[in-house]
């Protein structure tokens, strides 16, 4: 039986070679056997759908001989599909959900956008420096432009609700963290500001009919097979389980020519519903049994089973931001225990040097076009 130790070391020795190869989607660490936690780990490897049987057997052959055949550790091989980022298509209906409808206040789980494209706004924020003053974090493909700092209006709902720059306008890109093309990204992240405070509800949509809450913090770490909930913008309120992470995973992008990012260290989230569908970008997962904000949601895979996300807590140490609430800041809670890596671990510093965050420029309004709000 593998550790998750064991597991990880391998991986990380694995992923410079297997990571080449065309139809190798990703690579992570999970159980060995999802329904039987006690075998222990293994390496999960995502690949493309319908593999040959050649080109299967050449993958497995190349495997083995990388982690040595007495290695302890077994390698189950997922075959998934690639990882995408999309927008959805405009959509005509006179009877939405709350998640994509016009709300003011804006919660976390609800649709928003800008001139380019909806995603989801994840969750409202706040900064230690700059409390009360309130953010939207969601993904930099969701927020700016194109993953640029030209000036980026925030609508609510998005384009694809029916939402119109100016009418439905609720305030600006204002950081981000821009995409690294020819080396390593942890995270997808950007954060709005509202043009006032009050556009924006400290809390979470958690129903169709419009139900809210309020998250108590967030979590600095989960485990393999932690269970979880999220609202997003067009799969609405599903559940899902960590099935792999530590995961190297290559992710299509549309900015808007197609590009495709390395991304380490990724969490794996899949269900037996639709969770990563076009439009879900920027929701945020909450541990199922006590709400507390766990990961953000970056890409999916077509049929939107498996979703590829990073741990709240990233973003939390790279933005220096806290979740909101409607009296103060949510607590941080739950860090992995010592040497334990079937948990999730925070950025150390080397990597937390690797993520740069800029300001978006701040065009202001002109006064011949006025802003229609809330």
């Amino acid at each position: 039986m593998a550790t998750f130790y064991e597991a990880l070391i391998h991986k990380n020795r694995l992923a410079p070679m297997i990571m080449k190869r065309p139809e190798v989607i990703g690579i992570g660490v999970g159980y060995a056997n999802p329904k039987v936690p006690s075998q222990g780990a293994c390496l999960n490897l995502y690949t493309c759908k319908n593999l040959s049987a050649s080109i299967h057997s050449s993958l497995q052959s190349a495997i083995m001989k990388a982690i040595r055949k007495n290695s302890a550790v077994p390698v189950r091989i997922i075959q998934r599909g690639r990882c995408t980022t999309h927008h959805p298509r405009f959509r005509k209906s006179s009877a939405l959900p709350s998640w994509q409808s016009r709300l003011r206040p804006v919660p976390g789980g609800a649709s928003i956008g800008n001139a380019n494209g909806t995603g989801t706004a994840g969750v409202i924020v706040s900064a230690f420096s700059k409390y009360p003053q309130l953010y939207i974090l969601s993904n930099n493909h969701v927020l700016t432009h194109y993953n640029t700092n030209q000036f980026s209006e925030t609508i609510q709902p998005g384009p694809s609700d029916g939402g119109k720059l100016r009418r439905d306008r609720i305030g600006r890109a204002f950081l981000y963290v821009p995409f690294n093309r020819n080396g390593v990204n942890y995270i997808d992240a950007a954060l709005s500001i509202p043009d006032r405070n009050d556009l924006l509800d400290p809390r979470y949509l958690s129903g169709e009919s419009g139900q809210r809450m309020a998250l108590p913090g967030h979590l600095i770490s989960y485990k393999v097979g932690e269970r979880f909930k999220k609202t997003g913008r067009t799969s609405g309120m599903v559940r899902g389980i960590v099935e792999s992470i530590h995961t190297d995973i290559k992710v299509l992008y549309y900015l808007p020519e197609e590009t495709t990012f390395y991304y380490r260290n990724q969490t794996i989230v899949t269900g037996s519903k639709p969770s990563a569908l076009p439009g879900d970008s920027g929701s945020v997962w909450l541990r199922d049994r006590d709400n507390f904000a766990a990961a953000v949601l970056l890409a999916g895979t077509d049929d939107g089973i498996m979703s590829v996300n990073y741990p709240i807590h990233w973003a939390v140490q790279a933005l220096k931001i806290r979740i909101a609430r409607p009296s103060g800041l949510g607590k941080a809670t739950s860090p992995p225990p010592n040497h334990n890596f079937a948990y999730v671990q925070p950025l150390n510093p080397v990597e937390l040097e690797q993520i740069r965050v800029l300001k978006v420029k701040d065009r202001g309004i002109p006064s011949s076009l006025p802003i229609r709000r809330a």
